[in-house]
């Protein structure tokens, strides 16, 4: 149980902050396939990434005002995603789906695709691709996030990702409010690489969040701690306070 509850960790880690970056202040694969001259592309399944759209709607308390974004980032810290193209693939379908320059994308509901068990297919080698939800609140300072938008990330990747989890494990999360409501399970989110801390505020209530693993800025935010509200921001610092 450890074990898989470190995986589903490391899914939800990287599907919520993996590798951002703001100016300074400022498994398997059974067979080979080829889609489009590259083989052993990134893809996911389509119903399945339609299970995080699901979830950003059942819990839109968390976010209200934020639209519904994936985003593809890579798998290597600052790695280049130069070039990624997305398409909803199977054997009647083929959509392409328009990725913006910071890697982001709209993910539209297509009944035909979902009858079709099409897949979401990227351009990238399989494993140089990360996916995850991208939850942004207009008005938040470029310097910090928002905690109710980190929750709905939360929700999105738990949705995505726990059937990946065994039937045990994933229900036994699930009876216990699902693994973003759980104190003792520590989930784990990556600051800016070029952040030298992180403070949670809220009101006049402030509070150091250590690096739990230094060297990658990875810290755990309060995601089941309801005396953080939704409105509380985690503000990373820099060395440098120039804009």
């Amino acid at each position: 149980m450890k074990h898989e509850l470190l995986c589903l960790s490391m899914l939800l880690a990287c599907a919520g902050a993996c590798a951002q970056e703001v100016p300074a202040a400022d498994a398997e694969a059974p067979q080979v396939v080829e889609v489009g001259g590259v083989k052993n592309p990134e893809l996911k399944s389509y119903k399945v990434m339609l299970k995080g759209v699901d979830a950003f709607e059942e819990h839109r308390q968390y976010a209200p005002a934020a639209p519904m974004k994936f985003k593809l980032v890579s798998a290597t810290p600052g790695g280049s995603m130069e070039g990624v193209t997305l398409r909803i693939a199977g054997d009647n379908t083929s959509e392409n789906v328009p990725v913006a320059a910071d890697g982001t994308f709209v993910l539209p509901r297509i009944q035909a695709a979902i009858d079709d068990k099409a897949d979401l297919v990227t351009n990238k080698k399989k494993s140089l691709v990360r996916w995850r939800g991208d939850i942004h609140t207009p008005g938040v300072p470029p310097n910090a996030r928002r905690l109710g938008d980190l929750r709905m990330e939360c929700e999105i990747a738990w949705a995505v990702n726990k059937d990946e989890l065994s039937f045990l494990i994933r229900n036994g999360l699930a009876l216990a409010g699902g693994v973003c409501h759980i104190k003792s399970v520590q989930l784990s989110y990556q600051a800016p690489l070029n952040a030298t801390g992180v403070t949670l505020v809220s009101g006049d209530r402030r509070q150091t969040s250590p690096f739990i693993a230094k060297k990658k800025n990875v810290f755990a935010p309060p995601l089941a701690d309801a005396s953080w509200d939704d409105e509380s921001l985690i503000e990373y610092e820099f060395a440098s306070a120039s804009m």
